[in-house]
């Protein structure tokens, strides 16, 4: 629990106001379902400095209890919360509205019933990177998010649940302990269930794949069809360029089929379908999971809970 996530302030003459640290630059969380996440300095800048020129509409972020919209106590529409950049973190100032939640947040705060701060937000494609501590363990890191959409005082003080399935984080180490033990590789990344259910965790290894030398293509079963290729570089965003090439094979061909006749000896598929790969077997097929495909739907419908690291 970080020791500044939320505390209460108390100025004669002036009103009792909560404060608090959410999230700390650059402090690991706790673990998050097998791997653990820390913010850059940057990872909020052109969200709470906006300038007042900026054509984009004024951030609104309410102030919540547990994430609850019933239980707000302020926004930064009305003057009630300030977020600001901090040298420690992400700063806010709150000054709770005296309803019977407001009232009753400030006495759980100061008797310390409630010590920790957590906050909803989105990442932008090309905002984290994903790398391993000395010990194997998986580390994301923010550098850039899209979208800050409430902070809350919170009672358990932890991530309610992981925007990443465990099998994809499984599969990203041990695609990324191959690419580290041979440079040269030919790999094939599916698009459809693995790369869209943790694009920055692929979008990382796409990128240090191709600095260790390896060739990542992407094989697809969708038609070859304009529309299709535009869908495919916009995922893809940045790291597109980093892609060896795009091969779209349409729903009757397997990928390894569509791999020969484009001339592509592939010795890693990274595919959350094998079957649709057919591997043989001087070929290596990592599955990432039939359960990403869902948590992807989730984590783009809803803003990822997070909590001030600790």
């Amino acid at each position: 629990d970080y020791p500044d996530a939320i505390r209460v302030e108390r100025r004669d003459g002036q009103p009792t106001i909560l404060t608090g640290i959410s999230p700390p630059w650059d402090s690991l969380s706790a673990d998050l379902g097998g791997f653990r996440e820390k913010f850059a300095p940057t990872a909020f800048d052109g969200l709470v400095d906006r300038h007042a020129n900026d054509p984009r509409p004024k951030l609104d972020v309410p102030f919540l209890r547990d994430h609850d919209p019933s239980l707000i106590t302020g926004r930064t529409t009305n003057g009630r919360l300030e977020i600001f950049k901090d040298a420690k973190g992400l700063g806010y100032r709150h000054d709770p509205i005296q309803t019977t939640a407001g009232k009753d947040l400030i006495m759980l705060v100061e008797d310390r019933t409630i010590t920790g701060a957590s906050f909803a937000f989105t990442t932008a494609p090309d905002g984290e990177v994903w790398t391993e501590d000395d010990k194997g363990n998986p580390i994301r890191t923010i550098y850039r998010a899209s979208g800050l959409y409430d902070i809350s005082a919170v009672t358990y003080p932890a991530y309610p649940s992981s925007s990443i399935a465990p099998r994809s984080l499984d599969a990203w180490r041990a695609a990324r302990g191959v690419v580290g033990e041979s440079s040269s590789l030919t790999i094939s990344l599916d698009y459809d269930q693995t790369y869209t259910a943790a694009p920055g965790l692929w979008r990382s290894f796409l990128l240090d794949a191709g600095n260790r030398g390896a060739k990542v293509f992407c094989i697809t079963r969708r038609e070859d069809t304009p529309e299709n290729r535009a869908a495919i570089q916009s995922g893809f965003g940045d790291a597109y360029e980093a892609l060896a090439g795009v091969v779209l094979c349409g729903p009757d061909t397997l990928k390894r089929a569509a791999a020969e006749a484009a001339g592509l000896s592939v010795d890693i598929w990274i595919d959350d379908s094998p079957q649709l790969v057919g591997v043989p077997t001087q070929a290596r097929s990592i599955k990432a999971g039939t359960t990403v495909g869902y948590q992807a739907a989730a984590a783009a419908a809803i803003a990822r809970l997070r909590h001030a690291a600790g």
